[in-house]
């Protein structure tokens, strides 16, 4: 799945270019990754931040598209407020996608595209429980035991290291 790094939109296809804002797409690497969930303003905006929170989902909100003084005095809404971008990670798109849906903010043409991000959740989730449950639970405690003493051995040597080095330099300075 592909989405742009300026915008946060999702795309699936032979494009290159993103068509609203013309950056290149960038190929998703982290499940973490904030991707568009839908713009919004006003009360719609408010409806959507409620449910994401009650959901324990996290959002961001961007502002989405140039919103200037001008639209401001001409419409007479706070251009702060209208055109937010929601933003959250990819693997949380389907659920919020529901929540949207729900809410009558979504945009239907996105439907193919999270059910295809529910699928690579679905098949990282599985990666990842096979890569774990190859792991004993003996065999990942002696790693953590590892760990913990190469770690002390790390901060003995620059302890010792350290005090080594400060000998030597009182010898040069005849102290």
């Amino acid at each position: 799945m592909k989405y742009c790094v300026e915008c946060k939109k999702l795309y699936d296809g032979a494009d290159t270019m993103c068509t609203e804002c013309n950056k290149k797409f960038k190929n998703i690497v982290d499940i973490n990754e904030p991707v568009q969930l839908c713009v919004v303003g006003g009360v719609d905006r408010n409806r959507i931040c409620g449910a994401l929170k009650d959901a324990e989902i996290p959002f961001l909100e961007r502002q989405y598209g140039a919103m200037g003084v001008a639209n401001e005095v001409v419409t007479g809404y706070d251009a702060k407020l209208l055109n937010i971008n929601i933003l959250v990670p990819y693997s949380a798109l389907p659920k919020a996608y529901e929540i949207a849906v729900a809410l009558e903010v979504a945009d239907e043409s996105m439907k193919p595209l999270v059910e295809k991000v529910a699928e690579d959740v679905e098949a990282y989730k599985q990666k990842y429980l096979a890569e774990n449950e190859n792991m004993s639970s003996k065999k990942r405690t002696g790693i953590k035991i590892l760990s913990v003493v190469l770690l002390l051995a790390l901060v003995a040597a620059v302890v010792w290291g350290t005090d080594y080095i400060m000998e030597l330099i009182k010898k040069l300075f005849g102290g």
